[in-house]
């Protein structure tokens, strides 16, 4: 039943979170959604602060073969094609990077997808626009991606871009969840069961049937349009 894809970078958002802080716009919430909030922003920061730091080229200094004890100078490698949107990121380029990844997801790429989604959700490099970030979110996290469902999630707890809709984030986090390890999947897990504390017990036998029905279909049958 295990039908997602496994990505690496949200699986290892734990062990990176210092690595980079991004200005993300502030959200509206309610008072008691305001733990979750906090999370939430977190979350994204070191998302897109592994994302850099996994599409930075590394230069090294090379010491030849033939027992020369000479090191050769650190040369400055060149992005590899399809990594032109990530160099832009890193630069802090995110008008140019949300330009590049735009073709990306257009043609299905699931990385570019997500953070696409990321920059409308935020507003970084783009007008901030919750339904286009929803409508990202929802093609990456279609095809597996842990980071993309688990914002799908939160945008529904929130009401962000969609009509808040307190079961369809319980399926999204549980998918997450499912598609997570570590510290990543206990923090979705974590936030997931906060939620379920405000639902009633037939929100959430709906809600575990539906999570059920979407990861016995592959993700084919998760009431997204």
């Amino acid at each position: 039943m295990n039908c997602v894809l496994r990505d690496p970078l949200a699986e290892n958002v734990t062990a990176q979170e210092a690595a980079v802080r991004l200005p993300l716009a502030s959200r509206s919430a309610s008072r008691e959604m305001t733990r979750m909030k906090g999370r939430d922003v977190m979350r994204r920061l070191v998302l897109a602060g592994v994302l850099i730091l996994s599409s930075t080229a590394i230069a090294t200094a090379v010491e030849p073969l033939n027992g020369d004890s000479k090191k050769l100078a650190p040369y400055k490698s060149i992005p590899l094609a399809g990594e032109e949107p990530y160099e832009a990121l890193k630069r802090g380029d995110y008008r140019v990077a949300a330009g590049l990844f735009a073709p990306l997801a257009e043609k299905g790429d699931v990385r570019a997808q997500y953070n696409l989604g990321l920059l409308y959700a935020s507003g970084m490099g783009v007008m901030q626009d919750y339904q286009a970030a929803l409508k990202w979110h929802r093609l990456a996290a279609g095809q597996g991606h842990a980071g993309a469902q688990n914002e799908l999630a939160q945008m529904y707890a929130k009401g962000q871009g969609v009509q808040q809709d307190q079961v369809r984030a319980y399926v999204w986090y549980s998918v997450a969840g499912e598609s997570s390890t570590g510290g990543s999947k206990t923090e979705i897990i974590k936030d997931r069961d906060h939620m379920a504390k405000r639902m009633t017990p037939d929100q959430i036998e709906k809600a575990e049937w539906l999570t059920k029905q979407c990861l016995e279909s592959q993700l084919k049958k998760c009431g997204e349009k």
